[in-house]
């Protein structure tokens, strides 16, 4: 791993303690299977309904940091209306309409970003889906030959990286990312370096790469509880051969659009207008503001949809950008936004990145 790969890592890691990060690792314990509604079809529609709203500004001394105080404002709309929360921002969840229980299947999203101010847009469709599938699982035996272990039911993450403007894919890659149980991140980022490195006891049973004629396969058997040693097959210089795009993937998608400002938008009801802006005495602050954006159709089901944007600077880290989300699911339908973080040379460098969820599958599961 080089320096500035060092120096952007620990630059994510500082910004995502420093702004109360929400990635989750809870669970729900609802399996995919069920009824699948009307087709994966979107369709957005924007609403505008003139009222006045009464507001009221808080002060507030709290920071967004642990070591710093601030003072900051929020403006919300008293107006008695429905009162609609993002619950769990980039976190696996299920569904709630009305009686109905869904969970997300399948989604397309058309995917970009620049790694640096200097470099080319990078432009992929990625496709992700999860199943429930039973899986032929190999290991090594002490001797290094190749046995099976058995077959078992996992969860299977399936991501096809369709290039339209890429560092080095010529075509298709398929990944498949294998689960003992529902994993949030493996269900959203398109790539996570944690598949490649699955091992001991943890919940990866294993993944397979394919690209063209070449595949790689890595299956863990002491995931399962068996003494069978991690099997490793195919090209193992794969992932090698890919890194530039799956780095573009995987620093783009964590820099840009998982940080924390979704935490503080989650507790807030997103359908009336509301602000904050927060700062310290040392030059870092914050300002964000959501208000509702219209409708959207998804399987054939309404969703209510809110536009937000924000700003934020924390010790020479510096980010920004607009979405959309739908409250009632996890992932923004559509974000842009800019990540500026200083290099190990002193140096500022912006990664930019954008995403927009092409197609969506629920099923009904209760």
């Amino acid at each position: 791993m080089g320096k500035g790969t060092v120096v952007l890592v620990m630059a994510l890691i500082g910004l995502v303690i420093a702004a109360g990060g929400c990635m989750g690792s809870e669970k729900p314990s609802e399996t995919p299977q069920g009824t699948h509604s009307s087709g994966p079809s979107m369709t957005q529609t924007a609403s505008t309904t003139s009222t006045s709203h009464a507001t009221e500004t808080h002060s507030a001394s709290s920071s967004p940091g642990n070591s710093q105080t601030g003072t900051g404002t929020e403006t919300t709309s008293t107006e008695a209306v429905q009162k609609l929360t993002w619950a769990s921002p980039w976190e696996y969840s299920p569904i709630r309409v009305e009686d109905r229980e869904y969970v997300i299947t399948h989604y397309v999203v058309l995917y970009e970003v620049r790694p640096n101010e200097t470099s080319p847009l990078y432009r992929y469709r990625i496709e992700k889906s999860e199943e429930v599938t039973n899986l032929t699982v190999y290991g090594r035996d002490f001797y290094g030959s190749k046995v099976k272990v058995g077959t078992f039911k996992v969860y299977e993450y399936r991501t096809v990286i369709t290039p339209i403007n890429a560092a080095v894919m010529k075509g298709d890659v398929t990944i498949k990312v294998w689960y003992t149980e529902r994993t949030s991140e493996a269900f959203i980022y398109p790539w996570d370096i944690g598949w490649a490195a699955g091992s001991g006891t943890d919940n990866v049973v294993g993944f397979e790469v394919d690209y063209g004629n070449e595949s790689l396969i890595y299956t863990n058997p002491l995931s399962l509880g068996k003494s069978t040693l991690p099997y490793i097959g195919g090209n193992q210089n794969l992932l090698d051969e890919l890194n530039p795009d799956l780095m573009n993937l995987y620093y783009g998608w964590f820099a840009v659009l998982n940080v924390g400002i979704w935490a503080d938008w989650s507790g807030r009801n997103l359908l009336v207008p509301q602000s904050g802006t927060w700062r310290d005495y040392f030059g870092n602050e914050w300002s964000w503001k959501t208000r509702p954006a219209g409708t959207v159709r998804i399987s054939g089901i309404e969703f209510k949809t809110v536009e937000g944007e924000w700003s934020y600077l924390w010790n020479g880290t510096r980010f920004n950008g607009t979405a959309t989300v739908a409250p009632k699911i996890f992932i923004p339908l559509e974000v842009r936004g800019e990540f500026t973080y200083v290099t190990d040379s002193g140096l500022p460098e912006t990664i930019y990145g954008h995403f927009k969820v092409e197609e969506m599958t629920l099923s009904n599961v209760r």
